[in-house]
């Protein structure tokens, strides 16, 4: 088994145990935090922006980040999202239904897999068993726009990790946690002559992260975040066919011991190609730039790519990179 599967089969049990540290505390943020796993990002449009998102506009996505953005859909669209990082392989769904009656519905999920390690026997060195680690998220959103600026939504999310083990396992503990919670958030398009929305969310609200048939039960990474979403206003970028748009937030994490910033820009040629930058100001080594870049396929599909060179993830040996997969109807 390589060290970096090893690494991830531990933070796979640090964070369903929060026991002492096993890894750099950077990555498996605040020790007195449960369900760390709802920290990691999810799609390839939001991390190319550096995870500057609560103000912007993601499609089926946004559900993941700020809910309320889902009541600016006029399209139905389901998106499929995929991940390799340092903490594992995951894979996510996310549909949302707009109706100008109803509002907008969605639901999601995902489930990361930190990898199996192999149990050997202490004296003859053999294989006996194995051991697996799995986070999972589902969740239901809801937004509505009030009025002409303003958008609210809400998601109910159920999260589970799993620590188990297969074989001849002896005192190896087999362990799951689980806990439900809900992200609320809002969106305000201001009445400027420059096309401004400001954003907030809280995320991750919910009973504390129990672990079955343990007496530990940790606190969930409660999450607030603020920020606002700009597009420059340069006329010839619109003879150009081609529009900027800026976001910038603020980040804090119960999990956390200092507030994060991050920032983004989205470049866009005639709606049908982008290119997105950005950076996460995060204490640590968490922080860094990213990168991804958008393109039509066809008439409603859109590809999404996107990489993160954190310095954790640099020395680890491995880049994340995000794919994301959009079909509207």
């Amino acid at each position: 088994m390589s060290p970096r599967c090893f690494l991830a089969v531990l933070y796979g049990i640090a964070a369903v145990l929060s026991a002492s540290p096993l890894l750099n505390t950077n990555t498996l943020h605040a020790q007195n935090a449960g369900a760390t796993f709802l920290l990691l990002p999810v799609g390839a449009r939001s991390v190319g922006g550096g995870e500057a998102a609560v103000a912007d506009t993601l499609g089926a996505e946004s559900a993941w980040w700020n809910p309320a953005a889902l009541g600016a859909m006029n399209r139905t669209e389901l998106s499929l999202n995929g991940s390799q990082t340092f903490e594992g392989t995951s894979a996510a769904i996310s549909v949302a239904r707009p109706s100008r009656v109803l509002g907008t519905i969605g639901a999601a999920a995902t489930i990361l897999d930190y990898g199996t390690q192999g149990l050997t026997d202490p004296i003859t060195g053999g294989e006996i068993g194995s051991i697996t680690i799995r986070s999972s998220v589902a969740m239901l959103s809801y937004a509505t726009p009030i009025g002409n600026r303003l958008r609210f939504g809400l998601s109910y999310k159920y999260a589970r990790q799993a620590f188990t083990c297969s074989g001849l396992c002896g005192d190896t503990p087999q362990l799951s946690g689980s806990s439900s919670a809900l992200d609320i958030g809002a969106q305000y398009v201001v009445p400027t002559k420059v096309p401004l929305t400001v954003a907030a969310a809280v995320r991750h609200i919910g009973p504390r992260f129990q672990v079955q048939d343990a007496e530990q039960a940790d606190p969930l990474p409660r999450t607030w975040q603020v920020g606002a979403s700009a597009r420059v206003p340069i006329a010839a970028l619109d003879s150009a066919e081609t529009t900027v748009d800026v976001m910038a937030d603020l980040f804090k994490s119960t999990a956390d011991r200092s507030v994060g910033a991050r920032f983004g820009a989205v470049v866009s040629y005639r709606g049908r190609y982008s290119l997105r930058a950005g950076y996460a100001l995060d204490e640590g080594e968490r922080g860094g730039p990213a990168i991804g870049l958008g393109a039509y396929l066809s008439d409603g599909m859109i590809l999404d790519i996107a990489r993160r060179f954190d310095s954790f993830s640099a020395q680890a040996g491995a880049t994340p990179t995000y794919v994301s997969l959009r079909f509207l109807f």
